[in-house]
């Protein structure tokens, strides 16, 4: 079964492991419900850190390394062979 909060998957019915998401209950599939539980369980899991979501700063940081990795290189390359020994 895969959990309506977490999405996780685990086998059976009933709550589940990851959330405690009880899936069992009536009122289990009342989409405010579902809604509510994802935001206790973002709550819940980030309450000992707020600040760690992955925010737009964080994902171009890698790749503007990359990009001035592989400037730096290319100049490398371009002053080096333009170097004659004779």
């Amino acid at each position: 079964m895969k959990c309506l909060v977490c999405f996780a998957s685990f086998p059976g019915a009933g709550s589940c492991p990851n959330c405690h998401y009880d899936a069992a209950a009536p009122d289990a599939q009342d989409p405010q419900r579902i809604v509510r539980a994802r935001e206790e369980f973002r709550a819940r899991t980030l309450a000992h850190a707020p600040g760690t979501r992955v925010t737009a700063k964080d994902r171009r940081g890698p790749w503007l390394g990359l990009a001035l990795g592989a400037a730096l290189f290319l100049f490398w390359l371009r002053a080096c062979s333009s170097f004659h020994f004779f």
